[in-house]
């Protein structure tokens, strides 16, 4: 990499008002030095004894359902993400972010945003940037669970409708093994189904008038 590489300057955030006159649907340009540096995830090396899972052998990666985005809007999603991007930087995923936390924020927010079915955000504009199989970043098993405990809490931080934690959840979790690098990837991985997750946090106690208060699936 060039060390005197400056990143491109920022076009205007999706909340600008001049955002919808930006051209080919674009609302900021991607930063190639912040995807470089900030995808040097923690991974771990391949422990002796143990056999990399074939890649054939991934789960597959349901389509989320329509409903995610048509209730929740693209600003939901944004938001469910940004705040789970905002937890993830206080471990050890983005030690090495510095200021380009913002710019890998967005690139992600993009991906899950299409995934769902919203505009082609990511493989207009960042699918050239990625690591591995077309994913915006890449974790071991460690950093696997972190990236999914994170994700839980953040469904309280954004208030995401609790009716509809599951199915992201269902999505979610599936592609956090994809998101594994490959050496990460063995047959024996412990998955988290929704229901087991659930069962390991208390329920929040009722509110004042006796109702539960709302935010948790």
């Amino acid at each position: 990499m060039d060390p005197h590489h400056r990143a491109a300057p920022a076009s205007p955030s999706p909340t600008s008002p001049s955002s919808p006159s930006s051209p080919s649907g674009a609302r900021w340009v991607p930063c190639t030095r912040a995807c470089y540096l900030t995808l040097h995830w923690p991974v771990s090396e391949a422990q002796p004894g143990r056999r990399e899972a074939p890649a054939g052998c991934l789960p597959v990666l349901p389509q989320p359902p329509h409903r995610l985005l048509a209730i929740c809007e693209e600003s939901g999603l944004r938001e469910l993400v940004m705040h789970h991007m905002r937890r993830l930087r206080l471990t050890p995923l983005f030690a090495r972010a510095g200021n380009c936390f913002e710019c890998v924020a967005s690139r992600v927010a993009d991906f899950v945003v299409e995934s769902c079915g919203g505009p082609l955000y990511y493989s207009q504009h960042h699918a050239h940037l990625q690591a591995g199989a077309g994913l915006p970043l890449l974790l071991d098993e460690e950093g696997r669970e972190l990236w999914l405990v994170q994700l839980w809490h953040a469904f309280d931080d954004a208030g995401f409708p609790p009716a509809l934690r599951a199915d992201f959840w269902g999505w979610a979790e599936p592609l956090s093994v994809h998101l594994l690098a490959p050496q990460a990837r063995h047959a024996g991985l412990t998955r988290y189904p929704y229901d087991t997750v659930r069962s390991w946090f208390p329920a929040p106690p009722p509110d004042a008038r006796g109702e539960a208060r709302p935010g948790r699936g």
